[in-house]
């Protein structure tokens, strides 16, 4: 039931729409282009905002919902380019679909400032595969734009089909990455209906009737959306609206009665009531008795005695007796398309492979089997958005886990998610509400939230400063929990020798000179073991050579950080995506006649400080013959879970970064023939 494989794949078709979109769409009467305006041609500068480097004097788009079948968008952007910067930008563009979709009648044209214009040809616009992966296939109308250059309009335009559509659940963004003069959505519903929709984030825009049956929402002069670090999911800043509608589906048909299920968005308790009853089959399903199940199970948990015990059997066995094909590279596309059907979760022990929805499913059942009380769950996303339940819509949340009923207490459970420990969710479903889904009833649960102890950055090197200032040695880093989740998701996929290239370069982003060697990878697969790196390291050049003195920064893993916040103002909230720590030790042994000259240590930060949500100490010293310093460092940051801050909070958090920041570049003095000191 996890959801890591939409995400990493249908997510990268959004991320991809979403960020072309950010500089294509919009709506065409007909199929000419619409007459530049001479005040258009003579623009200078923007006018929403005076430092764009392009705006958009028009963007529209146009959603035809009326038919029974297609729905229809038609898009069309009129941008003016003001600097050079703007050239790469709007002089080559993708426009992606998937399976179902349709890309028709793109257009783009130039127009120079004396109103003369170059459209490209239809020759000019291409056909390309960009994404390939797991069965899903994401092509792209491709094409290039002559004569990009500061002072012309650029303009695109294209039609949009998306085959057996409806236009409810649709997201319409009301703000882009560049300026734009008028932004508007034109909507034509089905049946002649009034539109009906949320808005977040805004409360400004309204759809009006306008002609032929569309309704259109406009907002005027909407700057540019300009991101910041560590800020909130997309959908927790932009405006946008979301369109919906009431829904009546026959749930139930039995002895010539039937049940309705009506999703009303105006009453939360209705909507959700009737989607968890449209998902009870899925419980149903997973819970339904199996003679087969029932005794793997108990032979599984034979030899354990207390309820999470045996839970905890169940879970390994799911996790590492049945193959999970969602996460095996080897599979072709064909071999995909292959593998056997499943027609009840019997068949998962059946064939001893499934994907990761089957495998959290078997769990589920293996886990009813033996009496627990077992649901789906649906979550929601926090990458994605903070939902709460009074947000109608269900493509909000989806299945993402287990719920099994331990005791007293609902505890979270997905073994279909390979890497995931026992007990654990992955970070965007931790601290969120869930729709936990029974064959007869239903409830709102929020899911637990992971400590900053349990995500964990462990390192350690033993290390020797040459009197060159060459530092050199062995390093081992160790990542656990939600950390070391990161890694395997990141990595899984990826040959041995790309994991490798990939560590180093990330090192040596942070140290250009550093030279790693006999780097060791482990537990890239393990669900139970925090990701290893062990190597060997030389940084030449790394304490600054100054007559008899070395100036020496201790903190290693810390070295070439750039400050976690930079800008001297925030417009949005500060989004730390799980609470985490860090704990290192490094030895270093001192070059032969240099010793400690100036050996201050930074003060700690401690958790009274910070109201227990940050603290951090470093201890320095060395050995009694003065040979060895020995560094000592402990952080953690989102004690008592709290990691979203608001942007007024910014200049305490700049303030608290900056401080760790200095404390962890902190540097010492080595000085050649001083007396040495101890710790």
């Amino acid at each position: 039931m996890m959801k890591f494989l939409p995400r990493v794949f249908v997510l990268l078709v959004v991320v991809v729409c979403l960020v072309l979109y950010a500089f294509l769409p919009a709506f065409a009467v007909g199929e000419d282009w619409r007459a530049i305006t001479p005040a258009e041609l003579a623009m200078k500068t923007p006018i929403v905002d005076p430092d764009a480097d392009a705006e958009a004097i028009f963007w529209e788009v146009r959603i035809d919902d009326s038919s029974s079948e297609d729905l229809s968008l038609q898009h069309y952007v009129r941008v003016k380019i003001f600097t050079e910067r703007a050239r790469e930008k709007y002089g080559k563009f993708d426009i992606p679909f998937t399976k179902g979709m349709k890309i028709k009648d793109v257009a783009a044209r130039v127009t120079k400032p004396d109103g003369a214009s170059v459209e490209i040809q239809k020759d000019d616009i291409f056909e390309r595969e960009i994404i390939k992966a797991n069965g899903l296939k994401v092509k792209a109308k491709s094409f290039a734009v002559p004569n990009v250059e500061p002072g012309v309009i650029v303009e695109y335009r294209y039609r949009e089909v998306i085959s057996d559509a409806g236009a409810s659940g649709m997201r319409l963004r009301f703000q882009r990455d560049i300026p734009v003069q008028n932004l508007s959505y034109y909507y034509k519903p089905y049946n002649k209906k009034i539109p009906n929709y949320q808005s977040f984030n805004f409360d400004d825009t309204k759809f009006v009737e306008d002609q032929k049956g569309f309704w259109v929402a406009t907002r005027k002069d909407v700057p540019a959306l300009k991101e910041e670090p560590r800020m909130p999911p997309e959908d927790q800043v932009v405006p946008w609206m979301l369109l919906q509608s009431v829904r009546v589906n026959i749930t139930n048909v039995a002895f010539g009665s039937f049940t309705l299920s009506i999703k009303d968005p105006s009453n939360p308790a209705i909507y959700w009531g009737s989607v968890g009853t449209e998902k009870a089959f899925l419980p149903k399903f997973m819970n339904k008795p199996d003679k087969e199940i029932k005794k793997v199970a108990e032979e599984v948990t034979a030899n354990v005695a207390t309820p999470e015990e045996k839970l905890q059997k169940l879970y390994q066995y799911c996790q590492t007796e049945i193959s999970n094909t969602t996460f095996d590279t080897t599979l072709t596309d064909d071999q995909r398309k292959k593998l056997a059907d499943i027609k009840s979760l019997s068949d998962v022990l059946k064939h001893k492979a499934a994907s990761a929805q089957y495998i959290d499913m078997l769990f589920g059942a293996m886990a009813s089997s033996l009496g627990y009380e077992a649901r789906v769950a649906f979550c929601s996303d926090r990458s994605e958005m903070f939902f709460k339940p009074e947000m109608t819509n269900e493509s909000f949340i989806h299945p993402a886990a287990i719920a099994v009923k331990v005791e007293n207490d609902w505890k979270f459970f997905n073994p279909g998610l390979k890497f995931l420990p026992y007990g654990s969710l992955v970070w965007y479903e931790e601290d969120v509400w869930a729709l936990l889904v029974g064959e007869k009833s239903f409830s709102w649960l929020r899911t637990p939230a992971s400590r900053a102890e349990d995500s964990i950055a462990k390192r350690t090197g033993k290390l020797r400063l040459l009197d060159d200032g060459t530092l050199e040695g062995d390093v081992r880093i160790e990542y656990a929990d939600q950390l070391g989740l990161g890694h395997k998701l990141e990595n899984y996929d990826k040959s041995a020798n790309k994991r490798e290239e990939d560590f180093k370069a990330d090192f040596k982003r942070r140290m250009s000179t550093a030279e790693i060697s006999d780097l060791v990878i482990e537990n890239i697969s393990n669900p139970n073991k925090p990701v290893v790196y062990a190597f060997k390291i030389r940084v030449p050049g790394y304490a600054q050579k100054t007559g008899k003195r070395l100036f020496l920064q201790p903190g290693l893993f810390e070295h070439g950080e750039p400050p976690v916040f930079s800008s001297a103002t925030r417009k949005y909230a500060i989004y730390f995506h799980y609470p985490w720590s860090e704990k290192d030790h490094l030895t270093i042994d001192l070059p032969a006649g240099f010793a400690l000259d100036n050996a201050d240590t930074p003060p700690p930060i401690r958790p009274e400080m910070t109201q227990g949500i940050c603290a951090q100490t470093i201890k320095m010293g060395v050995t009694t013959d003065g040979r060895t310093l020995v560094y000592d460092r402990t952080f953690f940051f989102g004690g008592g879970g709290n990691i979203l801050f608001p942007a007024q909070n910014y200049a305490a958090l700049k303030t608290l970064f900056d401080a760790i920041s200095q404390a962890n570049e902190h540097t010492i003095t080595l000085k050649q023939g001083a007396a040495s000191a101890s710790n």
